[in-house]
């Protein structure tokens, strides 16, 4: 298989807070300072989610060549403990989708919002009833959906197995984001990601992990993890270097490695 390899917008957050980063100029660096052909754009670089905007953003992508790998959404998850909170996510969800159908998303992720460390089955429940309607509809567009082990509750392995039982679609899969775990060592979250790797539909690979490639990435191609293999830099200063340092130990390990 041929390594597909991407950087997420949020790689430039920094920037972006700064107004020293649009949505447009994000798509002009990744495909021509660093020679990727995989978007993976976070949400709140959107400017809007009027039609016309996400078009334009779209026309910008198809000119450069660019697939979207992931729309990476916060503000859209299922669960929050105040109805006056669900009901806007909602309202965020159904605007990230109709994004996702624009931009051509292969794949979009929704975090779980269960802030406690685990999930009650009244939570589980809820949420799995949420994900299947939504991947549901991304099936409508040929798309993958599925949570990240991000924060709260998706850092229990358990709770992202029950939700993999509970929805049961073709099309709903797991954002990888590596070694962010609920566990006592680092090999106990290793495991999980070796676990979770064939059921990805897309990874963050964060600097540490970039760090330790030659240990890390072979692991996780035998392990059969099947999408883009997608840098994000957390720093938030610095950020074109530490992109072009991760992307070059991406390149230098994956690449030449046959899986």
């Amino acid at each position: 298989m041929k390594p597909r390899f991407g950087i997420a917008s949020y790689s430039f957050h920094g920037l972006f807070g700064l107004g020293a980063m649009t949505a447009v100029q994000y798509l002009e660096t990744i495909r021509y300072r660093y020679n990727v052909e995989y978007a993976d754009i976070w949400n709140h670089m959107l400017a809007s989610y009027d039609e016309d905007y996400l078009k334009m953003l779209r026309a910008q992508m198809d000119e450069r060549g660019l697939t979207l790998a992931n729309l990476c959404c916060d503000g859209a998850h299922p669960w929050d403990d105040a109805e006056d909170v669900r009901n806007r996510n909602d309202a965020m969800a159904a605007d990230c989708l109709r994004a996702a159908r624009i931009l051509g998303a292969q794949s979009i992720r929704f975090d779980v919002g269960i802030q406690t460390d685990t999930a009650t089955d009244e939570q589980i429940d809820y949420v799995a009833r949420k994900f299947s309607a939504y991947a549901k509809t991304c099936a409508e567009f040929g798309a993958k959906f599925g949570p990240e082990n991000h924060w709260g509750a998706s850092r229990d392995i358990a709770v992202i197995r029950k939700l993999i039982q509970a929805v049961n679609a073709p099309n709903y899969g797991h954002l990888l984001h590596l070694g962010n775990w609920q566990g006592k060592t680092p090999e106990d979250k290793f495991a999980n990601d070796l676990e979770m790797a064939p059921k990805s539909m897309h990874m963050h690979m964060h600097f540490e992990a970039c760090q330790d490639a030659d240990h890390l990435f072979p692991l996780l191609a035998k392990a059969g993890y099947p999408g883009v293999w997608s840098i994000e830099s957390h720093k938030s200063t610095n950020e074109y270097n530490n992109v072009a340092f991760q992307l070059a130990q991406a390149r230098r390990v994956i690449t030449p490695f046959d899986y």
